[in-house]
């Protein structure tokens, strides 16, 4: 990236900063924001840190893993530590939970499936263990005041569907899924598993807009109650023209126009991840870059009334090492010291 754009970058997220102060002023923002957390293996001081700091951000929704492969690693032995931590400290601080079913464990797949990380992505061979699961999850947090669910993640991408993305199987999983959630909590939310968007890569994923009108198709996107996606856009900002994507932040009324033309336009877009890496990795931005993106993709989901919560990924850096992108997304370093997006969020909430 060029000098001169960085400088205009930095302009910008100091313009929308002055923006986001002077809105909170007039009247609060429409949009409910969110984070992603991961705990990995915090302690319970650390983690009460992190939702303090959310607090302080004004964050309304938590989304987190629901993961089938560590909470049930072996069959019948559920682990519900980590999970309980989160959820009860989303509700003391009366912050929503957006759960992610997703992961199977390798008793449910057959041993053929591959490494063990591309493995655990893959759908269960018995769907139906899957459904038991759902039906477990549901029962255990419906009173705990957990309602809303996405199910899967990124079906439509090779990594979280492998060995390709399918959506008749997907469809199969969020029909049964459907049915067991609903026979705890009939009241439920359940979205479409957050959609990502088409990357550079062959053949890596079906571009979201696609992959919903075949959802259509096969009648599992008229049981959804909204449409989770994941409109990735970095290193661009949020709206610019010159995207390495297909179905990012500014073609999401495009994915709208897929649910008008099947007369559902009832239905909200959840925004379920949405961020920006920074350090030195491929495709990564400034930490005011990082906040400049995320500023404006919570004015512009303002704009839309067909959008859900915005939900960034995510709150706390996955490690140190700043030449890995997968460790950068974090609002926070890995010592929960807040990045320029951290703060403008905070100034936001306290102005």
């Amino acid at each position: 990236m060029t000098s001169g754009r960085r400088t205009s970058l930095r302009l910008l997220w100091l313009v929308l900063i002055a923006l986001s102060t002077l809105s909170c002023h007039a009247s609060a923002p429409e949009v409910a924001i969110g984070m992603t957390v991961h705990p990995r293996g915090a302690d319970t001081e650390t983690i009460k840190r992190q939702f303090d700091l959310m607090a302080d951000m004004n964050v309304a929704w938590v989304r987190i893993d629901i993961d089938w492969s560590v909470i049930e690693s072996e069959q019948s032995r559920l682990d519900w530590a980590s999970t309980d931590s989160l959820v009860e400290e989303a509700g003391a601080r009366g912050m929503n939970v957006l759960g992610v079913l997703a992961f199977s464990p390798a008793w449910t797949r057959s041993s053929t499936t591959g490494a063990s990380e591309t493995a655990r992505h893959s759908r269960p061979d018995d769907v139906a263990s899957y459904a038991n699961f759902a039906r477990v999850v549901a029962d255990r947090y419906t009173s705990r005041g957990v309602h809303t669910w996405e199910i899967w993640n990124e079906p439509n991408s090779s990594k979280f569907w492998p060995p390709r993305p399918d959506a008749i199987e997907y469809g199969e999983l969020f029909r049964v899924a459907a049915e067991a959630i609903h026979g705890v909590d009939p009241e439920a939310t359940l979205l479409i598993g957050g959609l990502s968007p088409k990357f550079e890569q062959p053949d890596a994923e079906i571009p979201p807009a696609v992959y919903l009108e075949q959802l259509y198709g096969n009648g599992a996107a008229q049981l959804a109650d909204g449409v989770a996606v994941h409109p990735y856009s970095y290193p661009s900002l949020p709206m610019d023209g010159d995207q390495r994507t297909v179905g990012g932040f500014k073609d999401l009324p495009a994915l709208r126009s897929v649910l008008d033309r099947h007369r559902d336009g009832g239905k909200k877009i959840w925004i379920t991840e949405f961020g920006a890496p920074t350090g030195t990795g491929p495709h990564a931005v400034s930490e005011e870059d990082q906040a400049a993106a995320l500023l404006q993709a919570r004015q512009q989901a303002d704009r839309w009334d067909w959008t859900g919560p915005l939900i960034y990924y995510e709150l706390v850096d996955g490690g140190t090492d700043l030449t890995d992108t997968e460790q950068n997304f974090g609002l926070l370093r890995a010592d929960l010291s807040p990045k320029p997006a951290a703060v403008a969020l905070m100034d936001s909430a306290a102005g």
